[in-house]
């Protein structure tokens, strides 16, 4: 009989919720009982994608965005908050674990879903937090603190390679935290068997992320789409939504949300593709063999470290948000597969691995 394992993603956009899929499938195909605890979108997401799995609703801290250009600001007036919201999850957490008989907890970068009971494994990618230039003082601050919270669990997976060629850089390596911890490989929910296909949409645009910079950039990709002559197909993530926007240009088509046969069927006919820098969407993007034009959510380190990163690498091209134009953007067509592995490689053999070592 399998183990009830409770799945627990950050509720900051969608990302941290598709990157649990191949772990929950994973985890089915070994004969276990997962459990999902989630809250906003990626609650939605989930009970769309499992609808024969056990869904818990665990709220979350909800961070505040800035309309401008830098989070810092609003980010340090919420830490009051968000430490007594870690708090709160974290005793929401431990009934939910009585409750339901859970063997397991993984929580992907939930600070606060950890449990004195069961085995607990933290999931992130974000090791060494970036700060601004003229906040750098803060660095080691903001990163003892992140290390504290996730030393309460008892295990660590990052979704990256231990090696070169890695994805996250800096926010990975060196794992110096003095827990055990796995490198697990890049994670995706699509098949690596992608096909290519005929290219009708000259630009997918797919948004992410908190508000109100998800609103700010689609925004602004339709004030200026009057300047462009092709076609514009707008993900606007939001799977709990039904309306969707009136009054727009005849070359923009708005979807909420694409199941993932449809999101596959899109970046194959897509000529273009313009993201936010989400750890995410990389590593769908990377399963895919698909590049991209990076557009960071402002203030963002951690997603505009990555674009820089990656730009410079030469993988992936990318702009910061006040200087984008639609019309400049020109993206490369594949990525060079010798500079990543495939994604999900190892992960089934992983799991059974562990599972047999708890």
């Amino acid at each position: 009989m399998g183990k009830n394992i409770l799945i627990c993603p950050l509720n900051w956009g969608l990302g941290h919720a598709t990157r649990c899929v191949p772990i929950i499938k994973g985890l089915l195909d070994l004969g276990q009982n997962p459990i999902i605890a989630a809250d906003k979108a990626p609650l939605s997401f989930l009970q769309k994608a499992f609808p024969e799995l056990e869904i818990i609703k665990l709220p979350g801290f909800d961070p505040i965005y800035s309309k401008g250009n830098s989070q810092v600001f609003k980010l340090l007036t919420s830490i009051p908050g968000a430490f007594a919201d870690f708090k709160n999850e974290h005793r929401e957490l431990e009934t939910i674990v009585n409750d339901y008989n859970i063997d397991i907890v993984i929580s992907d970068n939930r600070f606060g879903c950890w449990s004195e009971n069961v085995h607990s494994v933290f999931m992130t990618h974000q090791l060494h937090i970036q700060t601004p230039s003229f906040f750098r003082w803060t660095y080691p601050i903001i990163n003892k603190i992140n290390n504290n919270y996730i030393k309460h669990y008892d295990e660590l997976w990052i979704p990256d390679e231990e090696n070169e060629p890695s994805l996250s850089g800096i926010l990975a390596h060196p794992a110096d935290i003095k827990i055990k911890t796995s490198y697990i490989g890049l994670l995706s929910r699509f098949p690596s068997d992608y096909q290519d296909d005929e290219k009708d949409i000259d630009y997918l645009v797919i948004l992410s992320g908190p508000e109100p910079q998800r609103s700010i950039f689609e925004n602004i990709i339709v004030r200026q789409a009057s300047d462009i002559d092709g076609r514009i197909v707008i993900l606007r993530a939001k799977p709990n939504q039904n309306d969707l926007p009136y009054n727009i240009p005849d070359n923009v088509t708005f979807f909420n949300h694409a199941d993932d046969d449809f999101f596959v069927e899109l970046i194959a006919k897509s000529k273009n593709i313009i993201c936010r820098g989400g750890y995410s969407s990389l590593m769908d993007l990377i399963c895919l063999n698909r590049s991209a034009y990076l557009v960071p959510t402002p203030g963002q380190t951690e997603q505009e470290y990555l674009a820089d990163y990656l730009t410079k690498k030469g993988l992936f091209n990318s702009c910061r948000q006040k200087n984008f134009k639609l019309k400049n953007v020109n993206c490369r067509q594949s990525l060079d597969e010798g500079n990543f592995p495939k994604t999900n490689k190892h992960l089934t053999e992983f799991l059974e691995k562990w599972l047999e070592n708890l």
